[in-house]
């Protein structure tokens, strides 16, 4: 609206409170009091702020009526303006809203409400299929878990099959929490409270069950009235320890075996040394404990046979042949009992003093020992004689 005849802002003066955007009737009443009362006022006055309210009102109608007689004109043209443009809105531009309206509600009610919700589907589905997924996992867990659960307690005097039994479900545990932990989902397995919390329960036992198969392993390999392949308890007791952890496996087989003879025999050659009048009684006895040890062991390795795989049995032997990288562990144990034995007498004869003299004296009669005891074996024999010549060596 133009108003040509009159200055808005001047005939606006000393209302511009009125007019502000954020104008709060609660507010400026609360003013009116303050200004009219004061903050130490004790007694209310309300007629001062009502009166100054009333002039402002009439002042306004003064204005109002001012303004309206000075441009009433202006304020008649204008009037005409917005009725012909209230009735083009109604004769042309109505209808045409009403159409275009109609075609977006058709949209919103064909298009967007469906599209909305199939989209709302669409994310319920999404969750129904992240928890079927979980479940499905989290069934493989409980199913392992409870196998596990319902199996009697390992212990070192068990000769079941359930320890067998029992590694591999270990194994199949650990590797499902191992595949767990690489799934970066938020919402993965290890969300689920039973499936973490039981993941310390199942590493404990699995290392408490390795430690029982290492002990047995030993102790039967100890024995050697034990070492034979009807002995079900030792075979048992390797192949879980196999399937638990090969490295400690085969650490232990070594142990138990290979170097346990290497350090009896060991010993009792270092005894040979200090007495070699005695050499030939303690070389056949030497021979002989290692000879049927041996023997007895190679046997188990060749009868025995492990599940390495789902549908694969490997022999024992074939799995303790690779990992020494050698064909026979009789002639792998004389060369390293031969080598132990030329380096103490080496050592030996380095000292000097009595000990190197008697074996000087006696080196004939040492290798001559050594030649009878192992005739059969012409590798050991040489092994020895060669670890002998060091007696002579200048």
């Amino acid at each position: 609206m133009v108003l040509p005849n009159s200055n808005l802002n001047n005939e606006l003066e000393d209302f511009e409170a009125y007019l502000e955007p954020d104008f709060n009737s609660t507010n400026f009443a609360n003013s009116l009091l303050i200004a009219s009362n004061g903050n130490e006022n004790q007694e209310l006055d309300l007629q001062t702020p009502i009166k100054k309210l009333k002039y402002d009102l009439i002042e306004l109608d003064k204005r109002i009526k001012n303004i309206s007689s000075t441009n009433y004109e202006a304020l008649v043209k204008n009037f005409v303006q917005i009725n012909q443009y209230q009735s083009i809105q109604e004769q042309q531009i109505n209808p045409n809203l009403t159409t275009i309206n109609k075609q977006f509600d058709k949209i919103k009610k064909e298009v967007i409400e469906p599209y909305d919700e199939a989209q709302k589907l669409t994310n319920a589905l999404k969750k129904l299929h992240q928890t079927l997924e979980l479940l499905r996992n989290a069934s493989f867990f409980i199913f392992i878990i409870q196998q596990l659960e319902d199996l009697p307690i390992i212990s070192n005097d068990n000769n079941d099959k359930d320890l067998v039994k029992a590694s591999k479900l270990y194994i199949q545990l650990s590797k499902l929490y191992d595949n767990s932990k690489r799934d970066l989902r938020e919402n993965n397995i290890m969300s689920i409270k039973l499936i973490r919390d039981y993941e310390a329960t199942a590493t404990t036992r699995k290392q408490s069950l390795i430690s029982n198969c290492c002990i047995t392993i030993s102790n039967e390999f100890g024995r050697v009235v034990n070492i034979n392949y009807k002995n079900q308890k030792l075979f048992n007791n390797l192949q879980a320890l196999y399937i638990l952890n090969k490295s400690e496996f085969f650490t232990n087989f070594d142990k138990s075996t290979i170097q346990k003879q290497l350090s009896i025999s060991n010993n009792q050659l270092s005894k040979a040394l200090q007495s070699p009048r005695n050499f030939t009684s303690i070389i056949n006895e030497i021979k002989q404990n290692n000879d049927t040890y041996f023997q007895n062991l190679d046997e188990i390795l060749q009868k025995w046979q492990f599940n390495t795989t789902e549908d694969q049995n490997e022999k024992l032997i074939t799995i303790i042949s690779n990992y020494y990288d050698c064909e026979s562990l009789t002639l792998m144990f004389w060369q390293k009992l031969s080598n132990l034995f030329k380096r103490n007498i080496v050592a030996t004869m380095a000292r000097g003093g009595p000990t190197a003299k008697n074996l000087k004296v006696y080196s004939q009669g040492l290798k001559n020992s050594v030649t009878e005891s192992f005739k059969d074996n012409n590798d050991v024999k040489e092994l020895f004689l060669e670890a002998l010549s060091m007696i002579d060596y200048k």
